[in-house]
């Protein structure tokens, strides 16, 4: 089957079965390529130490490990290829990888491919490829290409430089006049939180009738993009309550819009987002979500509209994704999404004549 692809007989002592992260390794080749296999890893499986320069104990990940072995097995001035979850490119804890990666070499692309293209079967992340060039490190000055794979004829290849502080998330660059950023949730005056309830944990919490000191629970399922939401109960036929015992930070009292943290491939976007129908304050005095969500609040309900209408877009979905490597949406990346600016997004809104069509 190798004889076919690459034309020519391949000799048995070319290929080689091992182990190997434990074979030891030697600056040997020009060109290395790896679709390195996940999963986490525990220290004491390792023999040494070296995982400490570019990862986290408890969030040792294999990809991570069969990094750095490509970079070692990598000959100076040769070229690595690697095929990585899109979370290492913003993820908090692969600031460490970031650094080490560009401690190694020059950073030539950075490709996404998105899980939606079918490109790799059976596979929920969201897929990165990363190509460098070992040897001094990564210039500050240098443009990095941002490509999106497979490439299509339309494309336009983005072109940026990387941060000057090298374990910062590389960033999502501008491949077009239509998708310039400088923003963030902040800036819309919007905070993001975890959801709080976590049902299976403490279910004596969870009735099914309203009492004194209970607020009613929004679960991930309730949130549709385009349609207010309301608490509807897990399977949309009753509505659930958690009680408390007082005064709690969790109960949200003011305008807000939940977004689902969790999604899988069967769903178009990643990001779904709605605004709470306010009758759910003025009825109960608040509510509470379960831990599959992301709570969203704003001192006005027309601030949480826009950004519930700027969330819910492909453009914005697309950018996510970029820098998202799992089908959980990141609270840490969500609050530092590169968006467009307010005055922005609502002059782009006037001119495609969407401002009424924001959500209820």
């Amino acid at each position: 089957m190798i004889a076919d692809l690459v034309g020519f007989n391949v000799s048995d002592d070319v290929i080689e079965v091992c182990d190997a992260l434990s074979r030891p390794q030697s600056a040997a080749y020009d060109l290395v390529i790896a679709n390195p296999p996940y999963g986490r890893i525990r220290p004491s499986d390792l023999e040494d130490v070296r995982w400490e320069k570019f990862a986290y104990r408890g969030h040792i990940n294999k990809y991570a490990l069969f990094t750095d072995t490509c970079l070692r097995a990598t000959k100076r001035g040769g070229l690595v290829a690697l095929v990585v979850p899109s979370s290492v490119r913003a993820g908090p804890l692969y600031d460490r990888l970031r650094a080490h990666l560009r401690a190694q070499g020059e950073i030539l692309a950075i490709g996404a491919v998105p899980s939606r293209d079918g490109i790799f079967a059976d596979v929920a992340q969201d897929i990165s490829v990363i190509v460098l060039r070992k040897g001094e490190p990564h210039p500050p000055a240098s443009l990095v290409s941002f490509p999106i794979l497979p490439p299509r004829s339309a494309d336009t290849v983005a072109r940026s430089v990387l941060p000057s502080d090298p374990k910062l998330p590389w960033p999502t660059p501008i491949a077009s006049d239509h998708d310039v950023g400088g923003a963030c949730l902040a800036d819309y005056g919007v905070k993001a939180r975890a959801g709080y309830f976590v049902w299976n944990r403490e279910s004596d919490r969870l009735v099914t009738k309203a009492t004194a000191n209970s607020y009613p629970l929004i679960w991930a399922k309730n949130v549709r993009a385009g349609r207010l939401c309301i608490p509807a109960g897990k399977k949309g036929d009753k509505i659930d309550f958690v009680t408390f015992d007082g005064d709690s930070q969790a109960v949200v009292a003011k305008p807000a819009a939940v977004l689902q943290r969790t999604t899988n491939d069967k769903q178009p976007r990643r990001i779904v987002a709605a605004v709470v129908d306010p009758k759910v304050v003025r009825t109960w005095g608040g509510f509470v979500t379960e831990n599959h969500t992301i709570v969203l609040t704003c001192e006005t309900l027309a601030g949480l509209k826009l950004v519930v209408a700027l969330l819910n877009t492909k453009a914005v979905d697309d950018r996510y994704r970029r820098v998202s490597g799992t089908a959980a949406v990141s609270v840490t990346l969500l609050r530092a999404l590169d968006l467009p600016t307010p005055d922005r997004f609502v002059t782009t809104l006037k001119l495609v004549g969407a401002t009424r069509r924001l959500p209820p």
